[in-house]
């Protein structure tokens, strides 16, 4: 499995808006979660199609994974996600990582509620998983033979 991340993938690259706080010395970007960055997004999936429309955990699964898949990169965050409707989203990458490649980064936001919160999850679709393929018995072999 390839854990190799593009730069495009780093916290504030290409996601949620980043902002830099600290005062002096390297500073650290905190992205910004806030209302209009969340509307934004849900805007972005509904108008591509990849909005969730129903919530039941099927629909939810299928829909996540197109989502991601949409945004590439960018990934969605716990937040960008649950306002996009989908609830536990944690348990939801969980369950799409049986078939699915997906890369968690840690970032630092600022919620709706104009607070910094450390290490949120950022999700990040790679791609199906490979090694599924290579562990994949052969179609139409008939065990036993004649």
């Amino acid at each position: 499995m390839n854990t190799r991340i593009p730069k495009e993938c780093a916290p504030g690259q290409g996601g949620a808006h980043s902002i830099q706080v600290g005062a002096s010395a390297p500073t650290q970007k905190v992205v910004d979660c806030g209302a209009e960055n969340i509307t934004s997004v849900c805007e972005e999936l509904r108008a591509a199609g990849v909005g969730l429309r129903a919530a039941d955990g099927r629909t939810q699964l299928d829909t996540l994974r197109r989502a991601l898949e949409f945004r590439g990169a960018r990934g969605l965050n716990t937040y960008e996600g649950t306002a996009a409707g989908y609830l536990r989203l944690a348990t939801r990458v969980k369950e799409l990582k049986d078939q699915w490649d997906i890369y968690t980064l840690r970032e630092d936001v600022i919620g709706p509620d104009a607070l910094v919160h450390k290490g949120v999850a950022r999700y990040v679709l790679l791609g199906r998983r490979q090694d599924l393929n290579k562990a994949a018995p052969e179609q139409g072999r008939i065990e036993g033979g004649a």
